[in-house]
């Protein structure tokens, strides 16, 4: 299915998020968006309807991989269709100086995207943890209105634009280049077949055995095709304490099935998480 043909998109909401505003470089006009309250539900309501595909973020640039989506690309066998980049600008709303602020609402992304400012600036407030950097404006503007308490929350940039009253600052996370990768995914289709002419491919690699030199004759092998990995990541095994799974993200060549059947009988088992190109 191509995203052309898609007629429901999943992602988190409410309306407003980075999750959205992905969504909406790749969406159709007329496919319908569906706004779930965390990314693993949005990950969950895919699987449930062959006709859809969900939007998600997989990697933040500062913060890192997003393990609960990672993870939930196995278990729910989902294949990878494209990918975002998304430049990440949050602001800071407040009804008080930050020297007074007693707690502020933030996503957990947010929370520590934007570390450096908090430490700086509101050092002794409370963080209260929101479902999405809109829930954090929404429960901002909820608070201000049921009293007196000096409370701040972080937002998305766009979204305090309509709000001059309470922004107190913009472009508070720490770094300028801020960006997030989100994956556009759907559930795996029988006899699901790699287009390895896209750019990047996604592996999860499982070891057979545990031994000395696994991860070197692992990159051993890439290295032999001279394929440039982009990213290299370990994770738990789930089913095995202390066993652990690689995601491999490279960037495609000629060689790549060449790659992957030396690969096979090298002992590793691996499973294509999706071959895809930026999106949107």
């Amino acid at each position: 299915m191509l995203l052309k043909d898609c007629s429901q998109i999943y992602t988190l909401g409410p309306q407003g998020t980075f999750s959205d505003e992905a969504t909406q470089k790749v969406r159709n006009s007329g496919a319908s968006v569906s706004y779930t309250s965390t990314f693993v539900e949005a990950l969950l309501k895919v699987t449930e309807d062959p006709d859809s595909v969900a939007v998600v973020p997989v990697e933040n640039s500062v913060a890192g991989t997003i393990a609960q989506v990672q993870d939930s690309l196995v278990r729910n066998d989902l294949v990878i269709l494209g990918e975002i980049n998304l430049l990440i600008e949050y602001a800071l709303l407040a009804n008080a100086e930050l020297e007074q602020i007693e707690y502020y609402f933030a996503h957990p992304q947010a929370l520590e995207q934007s570390s450096g400012f908090i430490s700086k600036n509101m050092a002794r407030a409370q963080s209260k943890l929101t479902r999405s950097n809109v829930d954090s404006g929404i429960q901002f503007l909820e608070a201000v209105d049921s009293g007196n308490v000096p409370v701040a929350a972080i937002v998305p940039l766009s979204y305090a634009e309509d709000k001059a009253q309470w922004k107190k600052a913009s472009g508070i996370q720490d770094y300028r280049n801020n960006t997030t990768r989100f994956l556009v995914v759907r559930s795996r289709q029988e006899k699901e077949q790699p287009d390895y002419s896209c750019k990047k491919t996604s592996l999860l690699v499982e070891f057979q055995d545990d031994r000395s030199g696994l991860l070197y004759q692992l990159l051993s092998v890439f290295n032999l095709f001279q394929i440039n990995l982009c990213r290299l990541e370990s994770r738990p095994a789930k089913d095995t304490p202390w066993a652990y799974v690689f995601y491999v993200d490279f960037y495609n060549s000629a060689d790549t099935e060449a790659c992957l059947d030396v690969l096979r009988v090298s002992n590793f088992r691996y499973k294509v998480l999706g071959s895809y190109d930026l999106v949107g």
